[in-house]
């Protein structure tokens, strides 16, 4: 019985040991759009893991906190989030979202965008390609709210394509 016992543990333990090897980063960006009532603006927020932007941008082998402080690395990050991510109306007419800024908070990035409010809001194509260039697992969920409804836009492994979303009249 202590054999059984000890070839237990032994297991066990080479299990535990090799889970690190076996982990798999998942990788996952969360997008929000809707109109702002206040400012009656259309707002296209990201939220990123930081070191995963980094990554995406080649810049994985600095300090987070220096680079979100730096102003070129914040210019960088709206370039790079305009190009990877397009919204259109439901014609495909694309809108020409202005970036707003960047921030770090913890292990997150949120990047910010606003747009005037679109006048129909009863339908849009959604291109979230943020991140999908360094992560081959990248999945990009994009909610959008207008008009009290919520749709949601999932893009990813296998799935790159645009999104057309409806919103009931």
């Amino acid at each position: 019985m202590r054999i059984i016992a000890h070839l237990s543990m032994l297991i066990t333990g080479a299990v535990l040991a090799a889970a690190p090897a076996l982990a798999h980063d998942q990788h996952h960006t969360l997008t929000e759009v809707a109109v702002n009532e206040r400012t009656g603006e259309m707002e296209i927020t990201h939220r990123v893991f930081a070191h995963d932007l980094m990554q995406a941008l080649g810049e994985d082998s600095l300090d987070e906190a220096s680079f979100y402080a730096d102003p070129e690395h914040i210019a960088e990050i709206g370039l790079y989030a305009a190009s990877a991510f397009r919204l259109g109306d439901a014609s495909g007419l694309l809108y020409e979202p202005v970036y707003v800024g960047a921030e770090r908070d913890g292990e997150f990035a949120w990047i910010y965008f606003a747009a005037p409010a679109p006048e129909d809001m009863s339908g849009f194509l959604v291109d979230n390609d943020l991140l999908a260039d360094a992560f081959d697992d990248q999945t990009n969920m994009t909610n959008l709210r207008f008009n009290s409804h919520v749709r949601t836009a999932m893009q990813g492994p296998g799935r790159r394509d645009p999104v057309r979303v409806v919103f009931p009249e």
